[in-house]
Formats: structure tokens, sequence, C-alpha cells
């Protein structure tokens, strides 16, 4: 049972075969889940599973391909059916006229339902049609009758002269911004949203409209296109846009020579934001180009390797624009709305030599601790590096790769009952501090003494010191 997860146009079409006689119509029999899924997500609200859905009926499972008997509580069995199951239909409140259709199962239980069990009776949000077969996927809100009292109760509560039609829908979290609804005589209706969302009143059913976003010209045009609705009586129509900045900042990095430097990664990260947040990223051409695109409005700081630490395939020392070592000497660089800049080359120094750290973690009564994480975090993003954590071995020790002219702080941590749930506590090891030079490092001695609390202060002390 999976619904489609993007979707930009959702509509609801809803007919009247005498909905109020529905909830009085079966008696309550039993919904079984026969599939144990590692896949989770939450159904939609009524409405939107009427949009999601090509069809929706009441049907029972008749026969299928394949039949597989179950043993389930109380001693009893139940049949299984999978493949193409034959449905009875019921009941059908749209997109099914026959009194029989096929409803195909499928094997991956992330995307569809595997198997209904035989004889019981099923409301199904079915995509597909009737002379190809329907797919009911999961979180489509199809259900047993049993447990089907809600969308019974809300389905036979509409009326075409009461419930109306709506269009309706989101634009990011702009304001400001004219939606169109033209239908084919040219007859247009609009609305200008306000905090992201929009309605556009006097639509009629019905009728197909051409739904446009209106965007000022330092929005990139491409994700806004016009789209196509039509919305039956009773219908909900939820059309969004999503919105990008046509900003960006294009440069150069070379290296001290002038000559170009590839595969360098060049990051923008606001200027405001404490800790280590990324919001763009490039890798340089083989002409040291760069272009970070989609940039919204707002101050930043440009640089390479200034959010993720120096790797193999990225070996420079962090370089803030322009040019500097740290931080708190980088220049704020900001972008207006749509605006693009250029001209922002970086200089990055000689690639960086590999450097080892070498040491041993204990807990606190000196035993060795093994498989615990050692990472190293550069002094310059303090808390940052975890992703690139090595594990010690049986004896609690370790060996991780730096690069030379970096100082480090050495993070180590575990649990106690790790890899035996639950993992009640972690400890940490206070980290020291240690610069990467000519030489390999070896024969530190780390202690699991600190709470996280403890090393979550050690790091924002860290940070506040370099603002």
């Amino acid at each position: 049972m999976i619904v489609r997860i993007v979707v930009k146009t959702r509509i609801v079409s809803i007919c009247y075969p005498y909905l109020a006689l529905l909830v009085a119509a079966f008696a309550l029999t039993p919904f079984f889940s026969y599939q144990a899924s590692a896949c989770f997500c939450s159904s939609p609200p009524i409405r939107e599973a009427l949009a999601l859905a090509d069809a929706v009926f009441i049907g029972k499972a008749i026969e299928g391909d394949k039949e597989k008997e179950e043993a389930i509580s109380n001693g009893k069995t139940i049949v299984l059916l999978s493949g193409r199951v034959r449905f009875s239909v019921e009941w059908a409140l749209s997109g099914v006229k026959r009194s029989e259709v096929i409803v195909i199962t499928g094997d991956n239980e992330c995307i569809d339902i595997g198997n209904y069990a035989k004889g019981e009776r099923y409301l199904l949000y079915a995509q597909g049609n009737e002379d190809h077969g329907f797919f009911v996927r999961i979180c489509s809100r199809s259900k047993g009758i049993s447990s089907a009292d809600e969308d019974l109760k809300f389905l036979s509560s509409l009326s075409p002269k009461t419930c109306g039609v709506r269009l309706h829908g989101t634009v990011d979290h702009a304001s400001g911004i004219t939606i169109t609804a033209t239908d084919a005589k040219g007859q247009t209706l609009k609305a200008v949203s306000k905090e992201g969302h929009y309605e556009i009143e006097g639509v009629r059913a019905n009728v197909e409209y051409t739904v446009q976003a209106h965007l000022p010209d330092y929005f990139q045009k491409g994700n806004a296109n016009p789209q196509k609705v039509r919305i039956n009586t009773c219908g909900w129509a939820n059309v969004g846009f999503y919105l990008v900045y046509d900003g960006s900042i294009r440069g150069r990095v070379i290296d001290t020579d002038g000559n170009p430097v590839s595969n360098a990664l060049v990051e923008l990260t606001p200027s405001g934001m404490r800790g280590f947040l990324t919001d763009r990223s490039a890798i340089s051409d083989w002409q040291g180009r760069f272009e970070l695109s989609g940039v919204d409005p707002g101050a930043y700081l440009l640089g390479i390797n200034i959010i993720t630490t120096p790797k193999k395939n990225h070996p420079y020392p962090p370089t803030w624009y322009p040019n500097v070592a740290t931080r708190q000497s980088a220049t704020i660089i900001e972008v207006g709305p749509g605006q693009k800049l250029s001209g922002y080359d970086l200089v990055t120094p000689r690639r960086l030599a590999e450097r080892a750290i070498e040491g041993t973690v204990f807990w606190s009564d000196g035993r060795p601790a093994a498989k615990a994480d050692v990472y190293l975090s550069p002094s310059t993003q303090p808390g940052s590096g975890a992703p690139n954590a090595v594990y010690t071995d049986d004896q609690g020790r370790f060996k991780v790769t730096g690069y030379e002219g970096i100082a480090y702080y050495v993070v180590a941590s575990s649990a106690p009952n790790r890899g035996e749930p639950p993992v009640l506590k972690w400890f940490y090891a206070e980290p020291p501090l240690v610069e990467l030079k000519g030489e390999n490092v070896t024969g530190l001695k780390l202690t699991l003494s600190w709470d996280k609390g403890t090393l979550r202060d050690f790091f924002e002390k860290k940070r506040d010191q370099q603002k």
C-alpha cells in the first residue's frame, strides 16, 4: 500500500452512487496485515488519498495467481492471494464500472501490497485502470472494511451541492507571487501568495485550467512550469511550485604559481550560521573553474574545504575567501536576489601530504576500549569530521589519517554495551589537539570519561573562540 511521494498536482474526483448507504452496508470483518515490512510512512488525509488514486472502491478478494495457506492466531488459517488477484466490486466511488477487477500485487514490500486475504473485503485507493489492472501502494489509506469507518463516514457526508471545488497550493515560502488559472476560453483567475500559500477563488468543476506561477526574473524559471488540472465535482486540486533563486557565484581555484587546481571542493556557508552547514558546494574543473548556482539572497562565506575536512580526493587545506586560513579573517559575500557574482578566485597552497596519528583508547578503569570510534576534527572546524571515523581494534589501538600542516582534535567515543541494544550511554575522551608536521604522531592515550554534554560544551567553546 504506498503513494507517490513527489506530487505537484493533486486532484480529487468524486461520484455519488448512494454514498449515504455505505457506512451501514458492510458487517465489520477483520483486516489482517500479513507483511512484516521495514518500510515506514504515514497515510495521507482522505482528500489527498482520493487525489492520488485513479480508482476508489470496495471489493472482496476472490482468487489469485498464487494462493498460500498461513496459520494465524487461535489455530485458524487464512489463504493469502498474490499475483493477479481478482476482486468482486461491491461499491465504487470512482474509476471502476465493472463488477470485477484485477489488482496486481508487487514483490517490493516498500511499494505495493504483497498479498490479500481470500474472502476479505477491502476499501482500496488504487492506481491504474480496469483494462490493465490496478496497483495498491502502501500507505495509500487502503485497508480492510473493519478499519475503514472514518473513511466511509467522510465519503458518505459529501454532497455535490455543498462540498464545492478548490484550487490551492504552495509556492515554497514566498509571498507576493501571482498565480493564475486560465481555462480553454482564455478566462483567467488569479491569486497572490502569502507566506508560501495561495488559493484561487471562483474555479468551476469539470473545467481544465492551466495553472502558472508568474515569477520575478530573480527566480529560475525551469522549476515552475505551468501545470494543467481538471477539477471534478467536490474535487480539490493542490498545485505546488518549487522556487529556486537564480543567484550564483563563479570563480577559479589556482595554486600559488597561478596554475589551475582541479578537483578542489569549493563550499558556501551562511555567515551567521553557527557550526558547519554547507549551503552550496562545487568541484573545480580541469581549468580550476567553479560555479555555485541556485544561491538564495543572503550573506555567505566562501572557501575550499571550509566545511568538509580534507580527504584523499580533496587534499587541500581549509582556505577562506579571500585566501585566509581562518573563519574570523574571511570576507562576507553579500548575494542579492538573483545576483550573479564572478571573479571570486581562491588560491590554495600545495596538496597536503598524508600523516598518521596512532594511539590507544581506554575506559576510565584502564581497560582497552575495543571498537571505539576515533575521528579527526580540524581545529578550524571544531566538532566536524565524524563521518570519517575509524574503529579501534581489540586492544583499543587506532590509526587514523590526517594531513600535514593541519592541527586536529582527536575525538574518541564508545558505549559500554555497544552492539547490545539498548545502548544506554556514550562516553567520550577529552580531545587532545595534535598538529601534524613532518612526522607521524604515535603514542596517544585517550580515556573515555566525558559524557556527551561535556564534549558538546567543549566544541561550543572552541567555536565561540573563532567568532
